[in-house]
């Protein structure tokens, strides 16, 4: 999307009509009232990407006799437009083709279960319908980080519980939504579900990160043709919308499900009792099994090891690599599954089911906090348990049987018995070749894999800030291409990727490895300023260096040898 061509049309298009709601002769009941919850955060202030959904609403075509449509707008501390205030959230209505300015909440904290409960309140109260739905925008972090970053409120955001609080005390538990969508990344999770089932009728969310771009809200124009569609076949357009948009060439991460909220019980229901088999399965030894099935099922926001903690793993893989130990109970999982999801489209290189859940792993060494925050969700005693149990195996025992291994090349620092791993190769490497950007040697960790592109972090500082830049490769780009950077260190996680633009600073960094102290840390690169494109080319590893196996073992723990 053009950002200097949206802001303007958003500067050009907008009445601020300065109303209040008591002066307001409020609207006949409708079809649908669908109320935008748009936390822009850092996508807006650095992006301009709620300015862009915004200006797809304004161009969607939607006639406001077929649906009301109300927007607050906060969390961040500079708008890409003309017409909305930084440090203020206002309430808007869009109204064919105009959005116009009902009334200003002041200075809110959208990551305050307060803010979201008047919020709804005042849509439920203010603009009768026949059908409501309810629209979450911004990041997103799954079961354990929830949602949203106010960044003028220390990033402050909603968990879970905020969430059902807000939900409750709006009076949803009496007028259930008939969806509640989450354009941000890793909501479509059981738990959230589960949360939900009391106040909505339909989940829309997606299992996996989101691209910055989010959702198509041309959708809403579809709503002209059939204001009376339910939350399950408008669902089905906001999936199709998305990921049309961006198309089956695209090498972005797409995953979006629409999800019957009557029928998420039994899915955990049915998780529960399969997770029961696999603690009786602990208790005899067979951890190391159960942990090597966990390693190799699908898991969404995968970082570097330096980012890896988002631990939301895909119900139906999750049960697919159990079947051979457990096959009824797996059996019972997918069943419910198929049932519970009504829609689901994806570019996973594996078959995913709709619905994620947390089981720790990747972030070990979070597991207390997480583990004590999913307690509190109060889901399946029998799931529960089970992750305490893992987890009190994963942390703690012997040196588990070796699961993965991987080729590394190896730099011996001088005079020392200390070595930097420069990459992590592939068997069909017989060249010898490493990464580098603008001449300097990365590393490289595989995140994730679609039908089109497999994704790469190189864990780097940009400006003092610790990032992950992401590379992708791809039939059209075989060498790899870098598409921006993550930041790293925030449990709610970024939806898109930031540019690297002329003029940053980065710093690359490596694994020290000491083999005298059996040890290693991240080791930063010298400090370059970026002045031109980057680019990633591949050269020699030259005859100082040697290759080694980097091993990973069933409790994710990783030693290290040389060839």
């Amino acid at each position: 999307m053009n950002n200097g061509r949206y802001a303007i049309f958003i500067a050009l298009a907008i009445i601020i009509v300065c109303v209040g709601a008591k002066s307001h002769s409020w609207p006949m009941q409708k079809p649908y009232t669908i109320m935008i919850y748009m936390n822009g955060s850092d996508l807006e202030s650095d992006f301009g990407l709620a300015t862009d959904d915004l200006a797809e609403m304004l161009d969607s075509g939607l006639k406001s006799q077929n649906a009301n449509v109300i927007i607050l707008t906060g969390g961040t501390n500079r708008w890409m437009n003309d017409a909305i205030p930084e440090y203020e959230c206002i309430i808007w209505e869009l109204s064919d083709g105009w959005l116009n300015e009902l009334e200003s909440i002041g200075n809110a904290d959208m990551g305050n279960p307060a803010t979201l409960r008047d919020f709804i309140k005042f849509g439920l109260e203010n603009y009768p319908a026949q059908k409501y739905g309810l629209i979450m925008w911004d990041h997103g972090g799954g079961s354990i980080a929830g949602f949203g970053h106010d960044e003028n409120f220390n990033d402050s955001s909603l968990s879970l519980a905020d969430m059902k609080q807000a939900f409750e005390e709006a009076g949803l538990g009496g007028q259930k939504l008939e969806f509640l969508g989450f354009d941000a990344c890793l909501m479509a999770t059981i738990e959230m579900a589960i949360l939900a089932a009391d106040y909505a009728k339909v989940l829309i969310a997606s299992e996996d990160l989101e691209p910055g771009e989010g959702w198509d809200y041309h959708f809403l124009g579809q709503l002209n043709k059939r204001p009376w569609m339910n939350g399950f076949e408008l669902g089905k357009v906001i999936v199709d919308t998305f990921i049309d948009f961006f198309g089956k060439d695209s090498d972005e991460i797409l995953t979006l499900s629409v999800v019957d909220l009557s029928l998420v019980d039994p899915v955990m229901e049915a998780m529960g009792a399969l997770m029961a088999a696999a603690h009786s399965e602990i208790e005899t030894d067979g951890f190391h099994t159960l942990a090597h099935r966990r390693a190799i099922t699908k898991t969404f926001g995968e970082g570097s090891p330096r980012d890896n903690y988002a631990d939301m793993v895909d119900i139906g893989d999750m049960a697919v690599q159990l079947y051979d130990l457990f096959p009824q109970q797996a059996e019972a999982v997918l069943l419910a599954l198929e049932n519970c999801v009504v829609y689901n489209r994806h570019n996973s290189d594996v078959d995913l089911w709709g619905l994620s859940t947390f089981y720790i792993y990747g972030g070990k060494s979070q597991g207390v906090p997480s583990l004590a925050t999913y307690a509190a969700l109060d889901m399946d005693k029998n799931y529960t348990m089970y992750l305490h149990e893992f987890f009190d195996n994963l942390k703690h025992g012997e040196p588990a049987p070796i699961i993965h291994t991987e080729l590394v090349l190896w730099q011996q620092l001088r005079n020392t018995d200390r070595m930097v791993g420069l990459l992590q190769t592939s068997d069909s490497n017989a060249d010898l070749l490493w990464p580098n950007i603008n001449g300097h040697p990365v590393v490289l960790f595989s995140i994730a894999t679609t039908t089109i592109a497999r994704k790469y972090a190189i864990p780097a500082k940009i400006n003092s800030v610790d990032v992950d830049i992401i590379v992708s490769f791809s039939s059209c780009n075989p060498q790899g291409r870098i598409i921006g950077s993550r930041n790293i260190g925030e449990r709610v996680f970024q939806k898109g990727y930031d540019p690297i633009l002329l003029g940053d600073k980065i710093a690359i960094y490596y694994i020290e490895y000491d083999f005298a102290s059996d040890s290693e840390i991240w080791a930063r690169g010298d400090v370059f300023t970026v002045r031109d494109d980057l680019q990633l080319a591949w050269a020699p590893a030259g005859i100082n260096h040697r290759q080694g196996l980097r091993l990973t073992d069933a409790r994710n723990n990783v030693t290290y040898v040389f060839l």
